[in-house]
């Protein structure tokens, strides 16, 4: 009976993966606390994203300082890459080679928005993105991009104008 309930509990944590950024908002002391959770098939927990909280760094440092604007980031395991090139992201992926050029690469822009920020979880399997809007209209975005398959799978729009992202602790 304990290993059918410890088995259960096992499925459960590995189904709610989630993913904490913090994202900087431009010209202010404030970041946005974004929460990710990529979608399973046949899998009915909440997935998507959504902004749990603002925080205000000049009174609240628990989260430590604005997060830095980085525009290329390597996986930990040295297996992937994600860059800033003229607005879009690179994905590259590392050759199995000795000679450690990259193959299999994947661009990922969007017409409306320029690519200005990334980072990469620690686990290595994905990256978060900052596009900023290129016309007044549109909302600032960060994009989750699944480094297997190269392609955005969960995103939220942003109401004011970003600056930096980071993995929240």
């Amino acid at each position: 009976m304990l290993a059918v309930v410890a088995c259960a509990a096992l499925a459960t944590t590995s189904h709610a993966q989630r993913y904490r950024v913090l994202v900087g908002v431009a010209g202010t002391t404030k970041m946005s606390l974004i929460e990710f959770s990529p979608c399973i098939p046949a899998e009915t927990s909440a997935c998507g994203a959504w902004v749990t909280r603002v925080i205000d760094t000049a009174s609240d440092s628990s989260f430590g300082p604005l997060p830095s604007i980085a525009v290329e980031q390597s996986a930990r395991n040295q297996a992937t890459s994600v860059s800033v090139l003229d607005g879009r992201l690179n994905v590259k992926t590392a050759s199995k080679n000795s000679d450690a050029r990259h193959k299999d690469d994947g661009v990922i822009a969007d017409p409306r928005r320029t690519a200005t920020a990334v980072v990469v979880t620690g686990d290595s399997r994905f990256a978060f993105a900052v596009f900023e809007a290129k016309a007044i209209g549109d909302k600032a975005m960060v994009r989750m991009i699944d480094f297997g398959t190269k392609s955005v799978i969960a995103s939220i729009g942003l109401s004011d104008r970003p600056a930096g992202i980071s993995m929240a602790p």
